[in-house]
């Protein structure tokens, strides 16, 4: 469907990913790109329908900065009210940047993990609630991304 209607990417290389369900939508693998468009099936796979927006990647993404991108989404846009929500969200991009850096980057993949937790089950509305499933997307369908490496892409 993708490619068919959509046309690829604009790069014309191939699609690394798909992000189903807004900014705070799920990072498909090409292994899940066969999942059916419904609410069911998106749940099942660890994502959400949402309103439906689909954007493709390509193979120059870095899901990493993505799923800072999330966490400092919510940063910027969280009213404040719940802490999960407004300081979770800060410390998420703190400790991505350190993953990206290369700093014990496995003690800080538990921590983002852990924080993602404490933000689904503690935040009082869906934007600190959604924010960890882009983040734990990226770091389950793509762990590459997550090394520590400078130069992935």
């Amino acid at each position: 469907m993708v490619n068919g209607y959509g046309g690829g990417t604009l790069s014309g290389t191939p699609i690394r990913a798909v992000q189903i369900g807004g900014p705070l939508g799920a990072y498909f693998a090409a292994a899940q790109f066969e999942t059916s468009l419904d609410y069911e099936s998106m749940l099942a796979a660890g994502g959400m329908l949402g309103h439906g927006g689909i954007v493709l990647f390509d193979e120059s993404v870095d899901l990493a900065q993505q799923a800072r991108f999330a966490m400092s989404f919510c940063a910027v846009e969280s009213c404040g009210k719940c802490t999960p929500c407004r300081i979770g969200s800060t410390r998420g991009v703190e400790t991505i940047d350190l993953i990206i850096k290369g700093v014990s980057v496995d003690e800080n993949k538990k921590l983002l993990l852990d924080l993602c937790e404490v933000m689904t089950d503690g935040s009082l509305c869906a934007m600190g609630g959604l924010t960890p499933m882009p983040v734990k997307s990226a770091m389950i369908n793509f762990p590459e991304d997550f090394t520590g490496e400078v130069s992935r892409r």
